[in-house]
């Protein structure tokens, strides 16, 4: 798995790196091949936080877009999504 992080208007530290490694390790485990692309986006604007994932994996993509005034509550509820998708297909 090719995992790309982007953080605007947050602070890049390791251990959110580690958090969304952690988040992605688990969705890899259960669901993507070694050769799948991962965009993990998360940003603030004002008092939320938004964060975006997309997934392209064996001719497939999968996006999830959360807002929440909670960042880890964006990743977890981005997460949600993306799994819900794969349980879907």
């Amino acid at each position: 798995m090719n995992l790309e992080i982007t953080l605007r208007h947050i602070e890049h530290t390791p251990s959110i790196d580690e958090k969304i490694k952690q988040k992605m390790g688990r969705i890899e485990r259960r669901h993507l091949g070694e050769d799948a692309h991962v965009h993990w986006t998360s940003w603030q604007e004002k008092d939320e936080f938004v964060t975006t994932l997309l997934i392209k994996d064996k001719g497939q993509e999968y996006f999830a877009k959360t807002k929440d005034g909670n960042f880890y509550k964006t990743m977890d509820l981005a997460v949600e999504k993306i799994e819900n998708q794969f349980a879907h297909r």
